[in-house]
């Protein structure tokens, strides 16, 4: 280990009653981490380091006189229950095995709110018949080659892939290193190209990062490998960004045949049906695995998609649906799955809304401890003031902890921005240093000091503009010599969507006159954006003005949904058709040509189900 005096305490206090002796190997420290070492043990020993950690591991037991070892980093902990519970069956298998496998469960995200799990042998006897190889990743290997694994009951808990984390021990940069001095040894090719592929992931290199798990899995000694089901779970995820689904389908069917226990690859069967907008299918899939979660009890890689994920993706589907009062309830059951997801609490928040005030849903909120951390409840708040839930955000942000009375002061001014809506300036005051604290915060954004410039004509936030890269998106849209400068269609768009939101009409208005200056064809975005804002008649008219070339996969479902509000049946089949002839693979305008009473036409069923020939709902 080397510099971990954030991590070290937790991890040796969780281990002291557990175990006989702790052995502390330390690469180079240069903050408090021997300090904190030597807290908890005497047998603190230097060791050089020479960009392999086998070499670490290896020179850490020369060191232990115990009949076993558990190798741990600084950056993971044990429950001390589940350490004694392991103790008791190894002392139980009699010496059966001289290697156990342990459950990693890694937290991601800002907060540990997303977890990943890995399963490596950490567990060994003491009596020189094992050992670690491997420069990176290393694994436990028995000398003679007859290894006698099994699985352990114990759990550690990883904290070292949390953001903060790994910016403060470089550990991209240091892994890629290694691997690379690992594939140049010719070594074990396959564990090698994995872990390069791994790197390559972390980067998001998705097309390399793909050729490495390929050639990994073509060296493979057998399936049974440990880190084989990982890898393939990386191909399928892979394939998937780079939205080839057919060729992820093909490998997911061999996946689920040989590990029907892992909810990891049947999720991700799922996960295609729903990007291929087959939300039918998808449901289906979703609700096997919550259905079977006694089946599903071996996971690959990611912990979430046993139960979180799947019932966050029913809550979406029922969303699409609007099916609201469903879409709560599986939004309900994934928050009691991971209680940190702002993502989960953001819309569990928006469909209370709908039907609540905001005084009763903050009462629900606080009478069932649903927002657990200052971190989340910013979120919320930032979340609900740019969804136009002012008062709601303002009832949060009172509660807010540790922040002065500038920062709520920030979010009152961006309340008040908000419900502003005559485009006048009315009692809107604020200072420079305001507008720095609420960028600072992600409070306030491009969009909103454009709106908020457009409402007082403040210098301040000129300033602040002019001296940024955004300099020419300000005098575009507020002065004349401005319109010689060039705005990209996406920039327009965002500051568009912001005033629509907002309901900031006179802008909206001055956007719209200056739409010429843009794109000859943005009329047909324009349009997205006010069906998206639920100005369903105002879109309507923009799609009537739009290129028809132009308009997205979106455009069609928007107009088609408001034909069938309409109870245009006839003109909404037209458009579907049309849609057809343009977006080929897109499975919703094959469902709306079959709902509206041709499921009759042989032909289209049978072409889609040439496309989509596993989906159940066309079959049916």
């Amino acid at each position: 280990m080397k510099n971990e005096e954030d991590m070290l305490r937790k991890c040796l206090e969780s281990l002291q009653d557990g175990i006989d002796e702790i052995i502390i190997v330390d690469t180079g420290s240069t903050d408090k981490t021997k300090v904190i070492a030597k807290e908890f043990t005497d047998k603190v020993y230097d060791f050089e380091w020479n960009n392999d950690f086998s070499a670490a591991r290896n020179f850490a037991a020369s060191k232990g006189s115990g009949e076993w070892i558990l190798a741990i980093d600084a950056d993971e902990c044990v429950e001390q229950d589940n350490i004694k519970d392991a103790i008791k069956e190894i002392k139980l298998d009699s010496g059966k095995y001289n290697t156990y496998i342990v459950e990693i469960i890694s937290f991601l995200g800002e907060v540990g709110q997303s977890t990943t799990v890995n399963k490596m042998a950490r567990i060994y006897k003491n009596d020189g018949t094992v050992h670690f190889k491997g420069a990176i990743h290393e694994q436990l290997v028995a000398i003679d080659g007859i290894e006698r694994m099994a699985m352990s009951a114990l759990t550690l808990y990883h904290y070292g892939y949390l953001p903060h984390v790994i910016e403060k021990q470089n550990k991209k940069d240091r892994n890629m290193k290694i691997v690379k001095q690992d594939l140049k040894s010719g070594k074990n090719k396959g564990f090698a190209y994995f872990n390069y592929g791994q790197e390559l992931r972390r980067l998001r290199k998705t097309k390399e990062a793909l050729n490495y798990f390929v050639k990994a899995y073509a060296y493979k000694g057998s399936v049974d490998e440990e880190w084989v089901r990982t890898c393939l779970f990386f191909i399928i995820e892979s394939l998937t960004e780079l939205k080839r689904y057919e060729e992820a389908l093909k490998i997911i069917k061999d996946t689920e045949t040989l590990w029907p226990s892992a909810p990891d690859f049947t999720f991700s069967k799922g996960d295609i049906y729903f990007l291929q907008n087959r939300v039918d299918d998808a449901k289906e899939v979703y609700q096997s695995i919550v259905a079977n979660s006694e089946k599903y009890n071996n996971v690959v890689y990611h912990y979430d998609r046993k139960s979180f994920l799947p019932y966050e993706r029913l809550g979406r589907i029922y969303q699409i649906e609007k099916n609201d009062e469903q879409a709560l309830r599986y939004y309900i059951k994934a928050l009691n799955e991971n209680f940190l997801s702002v993502h989960i609490i953001t819309n569990i928040v928006r469909i209370l809304s709908e039907y609540h005030t905001a005084k009763e849903v903050y009462e629900f909120l606080m009478s069932q401890n649903v927002i657990k951390t200052n971190v989340i409840r910013l979120d919320i708040v930032k979340y609900l003031l740019s969804a136009g839930y002012i008062d709601l955000a303002i009832h949060l942000a009172v509660d807010l902890e540790d922040r002065n009375k500038d920062f709520i002061k920030v979010i009152d001014l961006k309340a008040r921005m908000i419900t502003n809506t005559s485009g006048k300036n009315a009692t809107i005051t604020f200072e420079k240093k305001d507008l720095l604290i609420g960028i600072q915060e992600g409070l306030f954004d491009l969009a909103d000091l454009c709106i908020l410039y457009s409402i007082t004509k403040e210098e301040c936030i000129e300033d602040i503009v002019k001296n940024s890269k955004f300099k020419h998106i300000f005098e575009w849209l507020f002065t004349e010599s401005g319109r010689f400068k060039k705005i990209k269609q996406e920039e327009y768009v965002v500051i568009l969507r912001r005033a629509i939101r907002y309901n900031q009409i006179e802008f909206v208005e001055r956007l719209i006159i200056l739409k010429k200056f843009v794109h000859k064809n943005i009329d047909a975005k324009i349009a997205d954006l006010f069906y998206e804002n639920g100005y369903e008649d105002i879109a309507m008219d923009f799609y009537g003005l739009s290129d028809r070339n132009h308009i997205t996969r979106q455009g069609y479902i928007n107009m088609i949904e408001w034909l069938i509000s309409q109870k245009n049946i006839e003109e909404a089949y037209k458009l579907v058709i049309e849609a057809l002839d343009k977006f080929k693979k897109d499975f919703r305008f094959y469902k709306y040509a079959i709902e509206f009473g041709k499921k009759g036409d042989k032909t289209l069923v049978a072409k889609a189900l040439n496309l989509f020939p596993d989906s159940s709902w066309l079959k049916k």
